[in-house]
């Protein structure tokens, strides 16, 4: 009976006529990270390799013997990188890591300009409020309107911006400040002013001083023979005269500076 086994091919002429080359079908296995091509056919001979017994011969083609052929490895293994992660957790772990400190990164940097942005229209509405803060007490202190207070004394300085505001918005009318009085008056103490006015501009600015009561600090207004304290006009007792009714004059009193945020008259 004959063996199954792959026939070997004749005898090349040439070089290769001497050494016979065995057909087999290539394999290939992926070991420990090693690429390894097992089963190759590769010419060898038998009593050249030390520690390797021949194949056994197989039978006579004819009256020709058939050497034994030897198949080794053609690819040698290769040991494993020792680089290669064989757990990829740590460099999963690696990569998330940057991801979150570039995320917070990016969130560092919109925070950053959004308190930019925030400071510096908190900047820009200070300087509109300096703005007009100062057009205000430009306003107040007479503008343009040159008016003079040489005849208000040692008032307060609240109570001379007060008086500049109502004197240039009512005609620059004559205003008399420090004074003695007999009684009690805010005169003495440089908390008053007088506004020397006929009727007509005397209802403007007694009305005006009250709608600022609150931002020029004033406490009172008197004028013809009444006195409003910011609740409404009420009657006052006969003085016996035209200037001691304050028929010719709106009398104002202070007592602080106020909030200084005036409307218009």
């Amino acid at each position: 009976m004959r063996r199954s086994a792959s026939v070997s091919s004749p005898s090349f002429p040439g070089p290769l006529g001497s050494t016979p080359v065995r057909r087999g079908a290539a394999a290939v296995a992926v070991t420990g990270g090693a690429l390894s091509l097992m089963g190759a056919a590769a010419p060898a001979d038998p009593p050249a390799v030390a520690g390797v017994a021949a194949a056994s011969t197989l039978p006579e083609v004819g009256d020709v013997a058939v050497p034994a052929v030897q198949l080794l490895p053609a690819v040698s293994p290769v040991p494993p990188d020792p680089d290669v992660l064989d757990d990829p957790a740590e460099l999963v772990k690696a990569v998330q890591l940057v991801e979150q400190q570039l995320a917070q990164a990016e969130a560092d940097r919109v925070a950053a300009e959004e308190r930019a942005r925030e400071e510096a229209a908190r900047a820009e509405r200070e300087a509109a409020a300096a703005a007009e803060e100062a057009e205000r007490r430009a306003s107040v202190s007479g503008g343009d309107c040159g008016i003079s207070t040489s005849q208000l004394g040692a008032v307060k300085g609240f109570v001379r911006e007060a008086a500049q505001f109502l004197g240039c918005t009512f005609g620059e009318p004559t205003m008399l400040g420090v004074a003695g009085r007999a009684g009690t008056s805010d005169h003495p103490s440089g908390r008053a002013v007088d506004f020397m006015v006929d009727r007509s501009t005397g209802d403007a600015l007694a009305a005006c001083a009250l709608e600022n009561q609150d931002a020029m600090g004033i406490s009172y207004v008197i004028w013809e023979q009444r006195i409003n304290h910011g609740s409404g006009w009420e009657p006052m007792e006969d003085r016996g005269g035209v200037t001691a009714n304050h028929f010719d004059h709106v009398h104002v009193s202070f007592d602080s500076a106020g909030s200084g945020d005036l409307s218009g008259c």
